[in-house]
Parts: structure tokens; C-alpha cells; sequence
């Protein structure tokens, strides 16, 4: 299930705490916090959702709250994520809070509030703009678009377009967003996949993509 977002989890708190000069052994309290609240948010709404809103870190609140948006009662569901979207852009690491919004971007498509994603995920495009260098904001940009595609291509258009401009940056992180994003789209629709893939700025990485579009290789968000 994509909730678990195991690896993006691991990889987020690596990268994180390498530009923080913090050690990597162990969990730090927030995600510990967050942890808790994923449990929690299954069985006492209210309780988790005070424990969300009182961690620290802005990008395991904003993850926390994702979580109690999932599990939260019909009517406060847009609660939660007003909440999160406030904390969006709070701290000093734009790169990690435009990614935290992932969680509550695929939170609203569980919950069957698709309807709410695109003004949510404007917020978090708009955030991502300060987050240098490109390779870091298509990373960003990536886990976006993994939130939102299963709500619909049209859905995740905003965010596809955003990657593909900074295509012009040739950074290896920049050159596998866009190879996993063409994969994932095309699931959906070969032609829109080839779009994103012939924007691919290393021509053999590009040439290799196209390639495995046509052969009808898939990535599922």
C-alpha cells in the first residue's frame, strides 16, 4: 500500500537529517511521534490528532497529520488538512515540507475527496519554486506526482508540467524523476509518458526510456 511509503520514508529522513549534520542512527522524536500518531489515527481520531499537531518538526507534522486526515471522520477530514496545508512553508527547509504534503495530497484521493487535491497541490507547487537546487525540487516534485496520479492524469498534469521544466538541469536526481514519472504515466497514457520522456536531458538515459515506454513498462504510483 502506498501509505507505507517505506522507501520514500528512509529516503526523506536520510537526506534530511545529511543536510542537518545529524546523525543517522536511530529515530529522531518527531518520527517517533509520527509513528505513533499512523497507529493512533486508526482508533481515537481526536487523540492523534493532538499529538500530530503538537510535533515539532514541521515536515513529520505535516506527514502526521496525512496520516489523521486518512483515518478521520468524513466531516473533519478538510480540517486536518487546512491544518497541514498552515504548517506548509513554516520551516526552514522548503525541500522537506514540499514533500510532506504528499501525505496529505494522497490522503484526500483515499478519502474520496479528489475534488480538494488541486488547490492542495497548487500550495505545494508554489512551495516547491524555493527549494534549490532542481535536483532536490525534482525530487519534491516526484513524490508530488506519486501522491496525485492515482486521483487521474488531468489530476497530476500541474505537477508533471512543473518537473518537465526543470528538465534543462542534467543532475542525475532530475534525470531519474523524469524517467520514473514517464513509467508512471504510462499506465495511464503512452503519449503523455513519451512527452515527459523526450524532455529527459541525458540522450542516452532519454533514448532508454523511450524505449521502454514502447515496450509498455509501467511504474505504479
Amino acid at each position: 500500500h502506498w501509505y507505507n511509503l517505506s522507501y520514500f520514508s528512509v529516503v526523506i529522513f536520510v537526506r534530511v537529517r545529511r543536510r542537518k549534520n545529524l546523525p543517522l542512527c536511530g529515530q529522531s522524536l518527531p518520527m517517533n511521534q509520527r509513528d505513533r500518531t499512523a497507529t493512533l489515527a486508526k482508533t481515537d481520531f481526536s487523540a492523534a490528532l493532538k499529538l500530530a499537531r503538537d510535533i515539532t518538526e514541521v515536515r513529520e507534522r505535516i506527514q502526521s497529520l496525512g496520516w489523521v486526515a486518512r483515518y478521520a471522520p468524513s466531516t473533519e477530514i478538510s480540517r486536518v488538512v487546512a491544518i497541514a496545508t498552515k504548517s506548509a512553508g513554516t520551516s526552514s527547509d522548503f525541500y522537506a515540507d514540499t514533500m510532506a504534503l504528499a501525505w496529505p495530497l494522497r490522503a484526500l484521493h483515499e478519502t474520496g475527496n479528489g475534488d480538494a487535491i488541486p488547490p492542495l497541490l497548487k500550495t505545494a507547487l508554489s512551495l516547491s519554486a524555493d527549494v534549490h537546487p532542481a535536483s532536490s525540487r525534482a525530487e519534491a516534485l516526484s513524490l508530488l506526482i506519486h501522491a496525485v496520479l492515482p486521483d487521474g492524469l488531468r489530476t497530476a498534469e500541474p505537477a508533471i508540467g512543473t518537473l518537465k521544466s526543470v528538465a534543462s538541469d542534467s543532475h542525475w536526481r532530475v534525470v531519474r524523476s523524469l524517467i520514473d514519472t514517464a513509467l508512471l504515466v504510462n499506465a495511464f497514457d503512452r503519449q503523455s509518458a513519451l512527452n515527459v520522456a523526450q524532455v529527459i536531458p541525458a540522450e542516452n538515459k532519454r533514448n532508454s526510456t523511450i524505449k521502454r515506454i514502447s515496450e509498455g513498462e509501467t511504474l505504479q504510483p
